[in-house]
């Protein structure tokens, strides 16, 4: 008996601890409720409610993955840089595991979010991705506009123009189906943006415009500053000015360095050096990295103008130092390949719905094939339709798999080595070690395009370089003398076609004179011993004795003449 009651109190005990527990967590459920209900249009207020959320460690596990992911949400909202990544982990971890696709989805795009802050970007690319995976189907529009705008945002950032174009030309298609002007101002530049960058002036110019429609004064101000910077890239300097103004009419805080290195490179181009430097000191201050990388650029460029060497050396130090700076958290080919994977799984799951479809196509072919048999016409009938059928299924899976295959005779050595060994070792090898072999594969096809498209990129450069105005007036005019806006010219076009040619040059021998370095742009050129002396107003003897000398202190090596001209071209 008094065991009984022992066990009948321990029983009690552990109901009530139980119960206890449960009115703990509850407490602390309507806060949680309350965040969620305003985080999206008062952050700030959210944000105070979680963070007076007491004892956090005894919530219940949905609830701790909840507070983790409104936390996140509500930091990301009210601007506040992340720093670490665990908060979000456990929540995106607790909401897959239990299938909770809105929640899993939310949780990953801000695990992107983190990572984004990170400054990892191919990290951030994956958790991107995985929410997109997550909501396939997914109605909730406004997450799938931050997710593509993060998306082309991130591959913008890394210069990958081509991956990011349709990423935000997806976020002006969800902005159809959910409109929202401010977004729609965003997409708009963003687009714009991109056909900038790709020298689409004409096309960027529409969509700035189009843009400007929609914007707010918050925005309208940086719209104002890429349409006049495009204009600046069309040598059309009025415009150029006009928007530069308006720019500064509605600017804010962020906006006034990028003002001052547009009117900077503007008075630049008008020969106006004294307001250029001034505009491009003030915006050399900027806090922001690819304003003061500009503002060095073209602070570099008067400085060689100017023949102020020393100057030259120490911005072209100072821009080279935050271009580093820039590129250092990019991952150029790592993030192509993550897309393309992406690509290709998305590509194997329609393939088999696509083959579930075909196959209960075939069944139903084949019963209606036996069912009319006895009927020759008919029969043939039927059967020709879907030998037609079978065609154009056997053309939709070639135009599917186009992409993988055309690469594969680009380096049909390796790849047939793993084909080989996938054929060869197929009942051996287990499904990992063939998805390892299968991802090779493309690696190897995607290292092959990049070649491809490096090599193709500068045989345009070079192009052209040789059909430019200057290139053929030095090539074809015998008596020809170049002023010092042509020097200038050429001097642009060379570092153009071959990036930071006179920048090595004068690492290699920081006292070269600009008389110099001119000779050396008329030899990376091919021009004659006879015709360099004419431009540069010297004996064709004392062009060679140049030569001989300049080889000497770029290489350390005996003066020669031809290994001269040779180290030129190959630099």
């Amino acid at each position: 008996m008094k065991k009984l009651l022992l066990h009948i109190t321990s029983l009690v005990a552990i109901v009530l601890f139980l119960f206890m527990g449960a009115c703990s967590n509850q407490v602390q459920a309507p806060m949680l409720l309350e965040a969620e209900k305003i985080i999206e249009e008062r952050p700030d207020s959210a944000l105070s409610i979680l963070n007076k959320i007491e004892n956090v460690n005894q919530l219940s596990e949905k609830d701790h993955a909840t507070y983790c992911l409104l936390l996140t949400q509500a930091q990301d909202l009210n601007y506040i840089t992340h720093t670490s990544d665990s908060l979000i982990k456990i929540a995106a971890t607790y909401f897959e595991k239990n299938q909770d696709k809105q929640r899993s989805m939310l949780a990953y795009y801000y695990l992107g979010r983190v990572n984004s802050d990170l400054q990892d970007a191919l990290q951030a690319q994956e958790y991107y991705l995985k929410a997109l995976e997550i909501g396939e189907d997914s109605k909730d529009y406004t997450l799938l506009i931050k997710i593509y705008n993060n998306l082309g945002t991130l591959y913008a950032y890394q210069d990958i123009n081509d991956m990011a174009l349709p990423m935000y030309k997806k976020v002006l298609s969800y902005l159809e189906l959910e409109p929202d002007s401010v977004k729609t101002a965003f997409a708009l530049r963003n687009i714009a943006r991109i056909f900038s960058q790709t020298h689409q002036l004409d096309s960027a110019i529409i969509y700035y415009k189009q843009a400007t429609k929609f914007a707010t004064p918050y925005i309208i101000s940086s719209i104002f500053i890429d349409l006049g910077n495009a204009y600046f890239e069309k040598s059309n300097y009025a415009e150029a000015d006009k928007y530069i103004n308006e720019a500064l009419k509605f600017a804010i805080d962020k906006t006034i360095d990028p003002i001052n290195l547009s009117k900077g490179k503007l008075f630049y181009s008008l020969n106006n050096i004294d307001s250029a430097k001034y505009y491009l000191t003030l915006s050399s201050n900027s806090s922001y990295i690819y304003t003061k990388a500009g503002s060095f650029q073209r602070l570099a460029q008067i400085a060689l103008k100017e023949q102020e060497l020393l100057k030259y050396v120490e911005y072209t130090k100072k821009y080279e130092e935050l271009r580093d700076s820039i590129t250092s958290h990019s991952h150029f080919e790592n993030i192509r390949l993550t897309q393309s994977m992406f690509n290709y799984q998305h590509i194997a799951k329609e393939k088999n719905k696509f083959e579930k479809k075909a196959t209960q196509r075939m069944v139903l072919i084949y019963q209606i094939i036996i069912l009319f048999s006895i009927i020759l016409g008919i029969s043939f009938f039927f059967i020709k339709k879907e030998q037609q059928k079978k065609k154009r299924l056997v053309d939709l899976q070639k135009e599917q798999y186009k992409r993988s295959q055309q690469y594969i005779e680009d380096n049909k050595k390796q790849i047939s080595q793993l084909t080989e060994m996938l054929h060869s070792k197929q009942k051996k090898m287990s499904e990992v070690e063939r998805q390892l072999y299968e991802a090779r594969k493309l690696m190897l096809e995607m290292e092959n395009r990049q070649i491809f498209e490096k090599q193709g990129t500068i045989r345009l450069l070079e192009k052209d370089f040789h059909n430019s105005s200057i290139y053929i007036k030095i090539h074809r005019e015998d008596e020809i003398q170049l002023s010092s806006s042509e020097w200038e010219e050429l001097h642009q076009l060379i570092d153009a076609t071959y990036p930071d040619f006179t920048n090595r040059l004068i690492k290699l021998y920081p006292q070269i004179s600009i008389e110099e370095i001119h000779i050396c742009y008329l030899v990376k050129m091919q021009l004659s011993i006879k015709k360099i002396a004419f431009i540069m107003h010297i004996t064709s003897s004392g062009v060679s004795q140049c030569r001989r000398r300049l080889y000497r202190k770029f290489t350390g090596e005996p003066q020669n003449t031809e290994k001269f001209d040779k180290f030129i071209s190959d630099l």
